[in-house]
């Protein structure tokens, strides 16, 4: 900031006046692009080169799916205080305003009633890709999409003949192994964790990612493919995973939306009998509603959606042999049964 003294002998001299920037508001962000994460439009502005191959490498395949306002994520890149790595961000919303801050330099501040982002990050951050992806990138655009045209569903999914089938369950349920067992069996992969129903329809139509699939390591020993993959931290920081393209996998199908006809929540846990059946209607719901941090307005409409998804009866499988689980969902999809 300038002094006083300094203003006034420049007014004095004709000087020409240069105000100072010191919050970096007019901070330039001369690379535009837009990208189309789960079909929904998103406008990257930046002044960085490598956040636009990190972006590309986060939602490469994806095209435009949904007739939606772009939202805009706009990524400052700068030198930062300190070249160490940042720790893990911590997330906190607040209405319509969510944060999420690693540190002074690392953060992200997001408006999800303007669908505008706004990410700070330092060249030592950005060094991580995995970092910045998973931690700041693909979590701003997830927060936009799941608090706008969507409900997000912690949950599998998996289609045979045109049947959906939504494999939900807690972290460690084994929603992606049960769901990469079904892809080599011939079902098309939607989605390992993570599926977005849309918000105001009447087909419950679910879109998720289907370019990549994450399993925890000890998934090797269901799929012996997956012997001698990188074992990485997700997020270079969190738990750790064995990340695939799908792309690579020849053998398997992909699709990036479908139509759900089943809700199946896993339960490997003291399994004393092996079968599918009812499971409760108000578990299902609260399970799913407590993941919601939108406005009242989307609120309402997420929570009418998955009464419409949970409307035909949600089930449990009880497994302990994957084949088991495998024949018994195909046999769910194919007779209705």
């Amino acid at each position: 900031m300038l002094t006083i003294d300094q203003i006034r002998t420049a007014c004095e001299r004709s000087e020409p006046i240069v105000f100072g920037d010191p919050m970096s508001a007019a901070a330039s962000l001369p690379l535009k692009e837009t990208f189309y994460p789960l079909g929904f439009a998103l406008e990257i502005e930046t002044n960085s080169e490598e956040v636009l191959t990190a972006v590309a490498e986060s939602w490469h395949g994806f095209m435009k799916l949904f007739d939606t306002p772009p939202f805009r994520l706009r990524v400052v890149v700068h030198n930062g205080s300190s070249s160490e790595f940042p720790p893990k961000p911590v997330p906190r919303i607040q209405e319509h305003l969510a944060s999420n801050i690693a540190d002074s330099d690392n953060f992200t501040i997001s408006d999800f009633a303007q669908g505008v982002s706004q990410i700070w990050l330092t060249k030592a951050a950005l060094a991580h890709r995995n970092y910045f992806r998973y931690f700041f990138l693909e979590s701003a655009a997830m927060l936009h999409i799941s608090t706008s045209y969507t409900t997000p569903i912690h949950a599998a999914c998996v289609e045979m003949e045109g049947c959906g089938v939504l494999l939900c369950g807690d972290s460690g349920a084994g929603k992606s192994t049960l769901a990469f067992a079904c892809a080599q069996a011939g079902w098309t992969y939607i989605t390992d964790d993570a599926s977005f129903l849309l918000n105001n329809r009447h087909d419950r139509l679910v879109v998720g990612n289907c370019n990549q699939a994450r399993f925890r390591p000890n998934a090797q020993e269901f799929f012996p493919e997956l012997a001698g993959k990188n074992i990485t931290q997700r997020g270079d920081i969190g738990k750790p995973s064995i990340e695939l393209r799908t792309s690579t996998l020849h053998n398997i199908a992909t699709a990036h939306i479908s139509r759900v006809n089943y809700v199946v929540f896993l339960n490997r846990r003291e399994v004393k009998r092996q079968e599918l059946s009812p499971f409760p209607f108000e578990a299902a719901k609260y399970s799913m509603l407590q993941r919601l941090h939108s406005l009242p307005e989307t609120r309402r409409a997420q929570s009418s959606a998955i009464h419409a998804l949970l409307a035909s009866g949600p089930l449990e499988l009880r497994y302990t042999d994957l084949d088991w689980a495998m024949e018994r969902l195909g046999r769910l999809a194919v007779e209705g049964k």
